[in-house]
């Protein structure tokens, strides 16, 4: 990543033009051209800071993903699960955009990196991970698929009832 005088602000404006983007512009449909030229940030700038737009979102979601492990460690005694839906329901806007765009499998990639699912680990635990990782997006997509309707307390809530109670009753 690059470290030069204006980085952070090539990035903060690339990222934020590209979602505005997004919320009237089919995401296929974008260019990096008429990205970097709303942004008002040159074309080299754009590629010393990202490889493609599809960059853009990921290191968004690495940012996002830092900010919550320090709050994670700025309150160790907060519960895992409980934190993570906050975080993502504090984020819904972002997951409702990519959901609608088509592009939620990149919150699937991250997890998967955020959970340390890499060639590297040991197999044991790169399926472990992998399945938690899974575990974890699968009810993420699902909320953001009826539209992160339910706040976090409600999801928690039917979390531990699923896991008190079997499959409940329709």
């Amino acid at each position: 990543m690059a470290t030069y005088e204006n980085a952070d602000y090539v990035r903060t404006r690339a990222t934020a033009v590209l979602l505005d983007m997004m919320q009237e512009t089919d995401y296929r449909e974008i260019r990096v051209s008429e990205l970097v030229r709303r942004a008002q940030v040159s074309r080299s700038s754009f590629y010393r800071n990202f490889t493609d737009k599809d960059d853009v979102l990921r290191q968004h979601l690495r940012h996002l993903t830092a900010q919550w492990r320090e709050s994670l460690e700025e309150g160790p005694e907060q519960d895992l699960s409980g934190s993570l839906i906050r975080h993502f329901y504090a984020h819904r806007e972002l997951c409702l955009l990519l959901h609608s765009s088509g592009l939620f499998w990149m919150v699937y990639d991250h997890i998967k990196e955020a959970c340390g699912v890499n060639v590297d680990t040991p197999s044991v635990l790169a399926y472990g991970k992998a399945a938690w990782a899974g575990a974890i997006f699968g009810w993420a997509e699902e909320w953001t698929a009826r539209g992160m309707e339910e706040p976090p307390e409600k999801i928690k809530e039917l979390s531990a009832q699923l896991a008190s109670e079997g499959e409940p009753a329709q």
